[in-house]
């Protein structure tokens, strides 16, 4: 049996500082996303592992901690959305849902674009993908979802080097692509404008 390791697992394997679980003892993502909270509070990382067909993945997963009060700071990044077992681009009305087999082209598309590099190098802005999957899903349209995203990430980086596009995966407890985009700022009226 093969493994496939995501890029970044064996220097948090080195650190000592995470925990394995395997996707299998878990039934669904809810379930999977509380362990990794638990963890995160812990001070650890999620080790992610599960099989399919005649491979290993491993991966590492992040969570935010259920009882702390910190906010990330994911600023100049390559932002992607997936919900369930589909990429979700764009946002608001225009917003569409595609097969997790096209994060190929999707990525494909952010390499295409200069803006998406960090500055004067060869390597792009890392990417962070935002992950939620409705409990209504089995465990296995999670695995089967990671396995696309290490496998794509994993082409890319052995044709360019392994720093070329890191990426992280933020477990969410919501699915943020609902969020509806903030009002626009009220219209002055007649008397905002006698005030004057």
């Amino acid at each position: 049996m093969s493994k496939l390791f995501s890029d970044d697992y064996k220097s948090f394997e080195i650190d000592d500082k995470i925990e394995i679980i395997d996707l299998d003892s878990v039934s669904n993502f809810s379930e999977l996303r509380q362990k990794m909270g638990k963890l995160t509070c812990e001070g650890k990382s999620s080790g992610l592992r599960f099989k399919s067909n005649d491979t290993i993945y491993h991966l590492i997963g992040f969570a935010n901690c259920p009882s702390s009060v910190e906010i990330g700071c994911y600023f100049r990044r390559n932002l992607l959305f997936v919900r369930n077992d589909s990429l979700v681009i764009e946002y608001g009305k225009s917003k569409k849902k595609k097969s997790i087999t096209f994060l190929k082209a999707e990525l494909n598309e952010i390499i295409s674009k200069t803006y998406n590099f960090q500055y004067n190098e060869n390597k792009l802005k890392p990417a962070l993908i935002h992950f939620y999957v409705e409990d209504k899903y089995p465990i296995e349209t999670t695995k089967r979802t990671l396995k696309e995203i290490v496998r794509q990430f994993k082409e890319i980086n052995s044709q360019n080097g392994s720093d070329y596009f890191r990426y992280n995966i933020l477990f969410e407890g919501f699915d943020i692509t609902n969020i509806p985009p903030s009002p626009p700022p009220p219209k002055p009226n007649e008397f905002d404008n006698e005030k004057k």
